[in-house]
């Protein structure tokens, strides 16, 4: 095989890893800036940090901390010792605390271009939908300061892509590997409990509609169905989620620790995250997250010289905003012509998002929306590779979209990761007034 003939056959290929070059290279380019704390950092970097030189007083929840600093324990502690192995590896320092996150924030285009590329058996899709993640500037911010939810996005990604790929081939295992995923993502964050309940639902759909609606079982043979389905759903979604989650906790019973100890720091957390009452300037309703209306102020310094650094935790407005529309045209298109594919999708939005409405805490912020904004980009890719199958004049579309999206984000560049502009420079960032 020649040169050409090669680049021909494998071109999707080439191109996805030019995008993981670019997505992994700029996250990890100036990582170390800011060169201190910032935002959550003095939380979850710390208790890292605590947690690399082996002080069980950073998987509890009953210790104090120096003064300024808190230990994080109101989460599993899964995300953190992921950035406690980074910590391991280049030293107390913010590339050791902030590596990991980098890494899987890169990696995150490839959970992208994998969950789209078989939701939909399109590799050009799934190109795309690795393009519009890496020009986001909400999934970049997230991926170079030391807080958890660049974890759990790459494991909801990933679980997702093991329900897709057990709808298309039956195969069991990817049920296991679903569960698995959801079981790291509860490790992460409670929150990940919405991705375990709504992955088991569908799991549990597919495997009653497979199994015994499409097989037509009567009377006896329905009844030997559903007892055959039902360890298998109980040891994919209950009993691996449940042992990954006590594994996150094993530096705990090490240093230790009880399981009744275990047992009230898991009350310990539901108290503080039912009564968590304060307010914070940057918080915002849940309604509003998808419009993009209040982004979170993470990190300011005074450079001299009439120089500043900011970091906003800011979508790209370009994608965010029309990515409103294609959700629309969406659930348009899902009601007037049923497409399982992009009804998974549709249905993941609400599913992540809408439980916010009812949740007992009360502060609650942007980065809270970001499993159901995968899913959001995953529509987005879903038309904009529809409009590239259908004509060269959708072709010209689609890259000229993926063009402004990248030009957006590359303007916003500055104030995503600290580089010093000029004092007067920030208003020409602040689209909104609310973004102030």
């Amino acid at each position: 095989m020649n040169s050409d003939s090669f680049i021909r056959k494998y071109k999707i290929e080439i191109l996805l890893l030019l995008v993981l070059t670019f997505s992994i290279g700029i996250r990890m380019y100036n990582l170390e800036r800011p060169e201190s704390y910032y935002f959550d950092e003095v939380y979850f970097a710390f208790t890292a940090q605590e947690m690399a030189k082996g002080n069980r007083a950073a998987w509890e929840s009953w210790a104090t901390a120096p003064k300024d600093l808190a230990y994080e324990w109101t989460h599993p502690p899964l995300g953190k010792e992921i950035s406690a192995t980074g910590i391991l590896m280049f030293g107390p320092n913010t590339l050791g605390w902030r590596f990991f996150q980098a890494l899987f924030g890169g990696l995150g285009a490839l959970s992208m271009y994998l969950l789209v590329r078989n939701l939909f058996d399109s590799k050009a899709a799934g190109l795309i939908a690795a393009l519009v993640y890496s020009f986001d500037g909400f999934f970049f911010v997230l991926s170079r300061i030391t807080m958890v939810d660049i974890f759990m996005a790459n494991f909801l990604m990933l679980a997702s892509l093991f329900i897709v790929k057990y709808a298309r081939t039956r195969k069991s295992i990817y049920l296991m590997l679903a569960g698995l995923f959801c079981g790291l993502s509860m490790s992460i964050k409670w929150s990940g409990v919405y991705i375990w309940e709504f992955l088991a639902g569908v799991g549990l759909f597919l495997v009653y509609y497979n199994e015994i609606y499409k097989a037509d079982t009567k009377d006896g043979s329905y009844l030997l169905s559903l007892l055959k389905i039902v360890p298998r759903l109980f040891l994919a979604f209950v009993l691996i989620p449940i042992v990954v989650y006590i594994l996150s906790y094993l530096p705990f019973f090490y240093h230790g620790n009880s399981f009744m100890d275990f047992l009230i720091l898991q009350q310990n957390m539901y108290i503080y995250h039912g009564g968590v009452t304060e307010t914070h300037p940057y918080q915002s309703p849940w309604w509003q997250w998808p419009l993009l209306i209040r982004p979170v102020f993470l990190y300011y310094d005074e450079l001299g010289e009439g120089l500043r650094a900011y970091i906003y935790l800011l979508g790209n407005p370009f994608i965010w905003w029309t990515g409103i529309l294609f959700f629309i045209l969406a659930v348009y298109k899902v009601f007037k012509k049923e497409y399982p594919p992009l009804l998974f999708a549709v249905v993941s939005v609400f599913a992540y998002w809408l439980p916010w409405a009812f949740s007992p805490r009360k502060i609650v912020f942007i980065y809270h929306f970001m499993p159901s904004l995968v899913f959001m980009f995953v529509i987005i890719s879903y038309f904009l590779w529809k409009l590239w199958e259908d004509s060269r004049k959708g072709r010209i579309i689609t890259i000229a979209y993926l063009l402004l999206a990248a030009g957006v984000f590359f303007y916003f560049y500055p104030v995503l990761s600290a580089v010093p502009i000029s004092e007067s420079a920030i208003d020409r960032f602040m689209w909104l007034n609310t973004w102030r």
